[in-house]
């Protein structure tokens, strides 16, 4: 369950679920890993755990899921995936742009993952 966990978290910093719930006038991310203090990883990095969760626990329903029934599915997964975010004090906003910068900065991601496995 651990491995699927961490396997889901990487998934998660790889396809960017941060996309959905993106807001249109997004602030630019941080440009180094210096400038997340650890507070602020320690939080996205839970977050990530708990968004990796909610995927692992949508992705089969929605994929063998008729049609008709797909887009109230996703439409779950995002509320809890949001709420699971905003659970841990930070902002669906300051979460998609952390995981932004960490699909760039290898650094980041490091801290995000490493942060996201102490959460468990």
């Amino acid at each position: 369950m651990r491995r699927l966990i961490e396997f889901a978290a990487v998934v998660a910093l790889a396809v960017a679920p941060a996309a959905t719930f993106a807001a249109p006038d997004q602030a630019p991310p941080p440009a180094s890993s210096a400038e997340i203090p650890d507070g602020t990883i320690g939080k996205v990095g839970a977050a990530l755990h708990d968004v990796a969760k909610v995927q692992e626990k949508y992705q089969g329903p929605i994929d063998s899921a008729p049609p008709a029934q797909k887009q109230g599915l996703s439409e779950q997964a995002n509320a809890e995936a949001v709420q699971a975010i905003q659970s841990h004090g930070i902002s669906v906003r300051e979460y998609s742009n952390i995981v932004r910068t960490a699909q760039n900065n290898p650094q980041i991601k490091q801290r995000l993952l490493e942060a996201a496995k102490q959460s468990q």
